[in-house]
């Protein structure tokens, strides 16, 4: 997190930032919802412009600084879930974006429909940040990858940005320097990350399951280079494509 603001004593802004963890799962999907409650009161007191950078991206909505509205289209959900069940956690259900990424929607999907993902593991867990599904390939998936995953997992699909922006529990396509090089892991977002948006491509979000991320975000990590990763593996037992016909209200 950035400085507190100026009229903030450290410890008022340690206590301060356990509510900002405690309040994420309240992040509006606009992104532009105030992540502390003392917002609206730090801003009367002049801190969107004494503080600009924190406050301006902290305390957004008491600032006036929210982004434009984006096109509520592109955050209409397809006709599929999937529903990921990770050992010793529980399920998360997904639900994807086919008009803001419609290639990655269905090469994702594809994935999943073919089982994939099934016995593959969440290597990343940066808490605040994302967890993040390891790409597809034997090792990291330890059952026997068929033809077709091995195939379907060597593509790529092109970056497809939009102006949906990476808030709690949105899906995010993972990929190399190149922007078009997205492939088969992708991350679930635990928290705001602006310096993602229109540089990742967002297609879908967690739309149950939230509490299966939050205790994740307590398992014990080490550091890797770039990466904070879980010391345990952590399994996905099976991920299963529930189609529109086939599922109840979920």
């Amino acid at each position: 997190w950035p400085p507190p603001p100026s009229s903030m004593g450290r410890s008022g802004w340690r206590s301060a930032s356990v509510v900002v963890l405690l309040l994420g799962a309240a992040v509006a999907q606009d992104g532009c919802d105030d992540d502390d409650a003392s917002c609206s009161d730090w801003a009367a007191s002049g801190e969107c412009d004494k503080n600009r950078a924190f406050m301006r991206s902290a305390c957004a909505r008491s600032c006036n600084s929210c982004p434009p509205p984006i096109d509520e289209s592109l955050t209409e959900l397809g006709d599929e879930r999937v529903i990921m069940d990770v050992a010793g956690y529980g399920t998360i259900t997904l639900g994807f974006y086919p008009n803001a990424a419609p290639v990655t929607v269905k090469h994702i999907l594809q994935l999943f429909r073919l089982g994939c993902y099934d016995t593959n593991h969440i290597f990343r867990v940066d808490r605040g940040f994302v967890a993040q599904v390891q790409s597809i390939y034997q090792g990291a998936v330890i059952k026997e990858l068929s033809p077709e995953c091995v195939a379907e997992a060597a593509k790529t699909v092109p970056g497809e940005f939009t102006p949906v922006r990476h808030v709690k529990g949105i899906l995010s396509m993972g990929r190399m320097a190149d922007p078009d090089s997205g492939g088969s892991s992708f991350s679930m977002l635990l928290g705001k990350a602006p310096h993602l948006d229109q540089q990742y491509t967002v297609f879908g979000r967690v739309l149950d399951g939230i509490g299966v991320l939050e205790a994740l975000e307590h398992v014990e990590t080490k550091r890797e280079g770039i990466f904070v990763m879980p010391k345990e593996r952590i399994e996905i037992v099976s991920a299963v494509v529930v189609d529109k016909d086939a599922r109840t209200e979920l």
